[in-house]
């Protein structure tokens, strides 16, 4: 049986706890970033003129956490996430309109190679509520200012340069107030492979962003997402057509609410059995922006968070 343990910790800005973490995750994300050799990674140069170009405004706060862990260079520039080595992950997700905005998704992925980290913080100001990944990332998440957002793996094999999407999402995070903010930095800031991004914000503005190293941003009004982009055939995830048909049921069920919508992810084949699948649902993030909470769900548990009520616990999760 395959487990997880989920760490919800409270640090408004990169200290101790946030070391700790990195120290911890650090031999494995070594062995993923030097995966293709170190020369194929760009160098500390190439790394912090691309930060400094593209998104400004967290460059101070990465240099904090560079003098924080005392980096060397290897760590600095895995820090960066530019041109990181390509990751995969099958998830699913739905932008709920009716009653009150909500962001429901599933995040799949090796439990090995999920950090398991909710994170609540405060860095340039806005409170921030996020799934960590590579340590300052964020696969998920939600500001103060109720701006929501996930990703889902584009599903093709097109590699680019640009920044791995965690970092964007952070930077989105800590820097947007609506889905129009959110959407002005995709336009801008490359990222190296392709995704889809779910946003909905406090006044129910709500876009689904096809991004891509190879093609132009494309912002629509699609409410679900999972791993093939517009009408292209799902090359990768054989499993995404049948996900997001399930998707668009539940979209046009305008009678539940967004609470008993969040139940149904928690069922194949939203749900991946993680027996069936290496890339199994680790878990189930529903996203409130008008109450600033999130729910995370799995099949026998619930975890209710928001910027009014977190408290750091150690969540254990056995996957069948």
């Amino acid at each position: 049986m395959k487990t997880l343990q989920f760490e919800v910790v409270n640090e408004s800005l990169p200290g101790e706890k946030f070391s700790q973490l990195f120290n911890k995750n650090w031999p494995a994300y070594r062995a993923w970033y030097l995966d293709e050799g170190e020369n194929v990674r760009p160098t500390y140069l190439e790394c912090i003129s691309a930060i400094k170009r593209y998104m400004p405004e967290i460059y101070p706060m990465y240099q904090q956490v560079i003098k924080l862990l005392d980096a060397d260079d290897l760590q600095a520039r895995f820090l960066s996430l530019y041109r990181p080595p390509p990751f995969f992950s099958a998830c699913s997700q739905l932008i709920v309109k009716q009653n009150q905005p909500a962001l429901i998704r599933n995040y799949d992925f090796p439990p090995l190679l999920c950090e398991g980290v909710i994170l609540h913080s405060q860095w340039l100001g806005k409170k921030v509520i996020a799934m960590a990944d590579c340590v300052w990332g964020a696969l998920d998440g939600i500001n103060e200012d109720g701006l929501a957002v996930s990703i889902a793996y584009g599903g093709r094999l097109v590699e680019g340069d640009g920044f791995g999407i965690t970092i964007v999402i952070r930077y989105i995070l800590e820097t947007c107030s609506t889905v129009d903010d959110a959407v002005e930095v995709f336009r801008r800031v490359p990222v190296h492979l392709d995704y889809n991004i779910a946003l909905v914000d406090r006044s129910g503005e709500h876009a689904t962003v096809f991004i891509a190293p190879d093609r132009e941003v494309c912002v629509t009004r699609a409410t679900t997402s999972t791993n093939h982009q517009g009408g292209e055939e799902a090359l990768f995830l054989k499993d995404s057509q049948i996900r997001l048909d399930v998707l668009n049921t539940l979209a046009g069920l305008k009678q539940k609410s967004a609470e008993e919508t969040a139940t149904q992810f928690l069922y194949p084949p939203l749900y991946r059995p993680h027996a069936l699948y290496d890339s199994g649902t680790l878990y189930t993030a529903a996203y409130y922006p008008e109450r600033g909470e999130v729910n995370y769900l799995w099949p026998h548990r619930r975890l209710a968070l928001s910027f009014d009520s977190f408290n750091e616990a150690d969540v254990q999760i056995a996957y069948e």
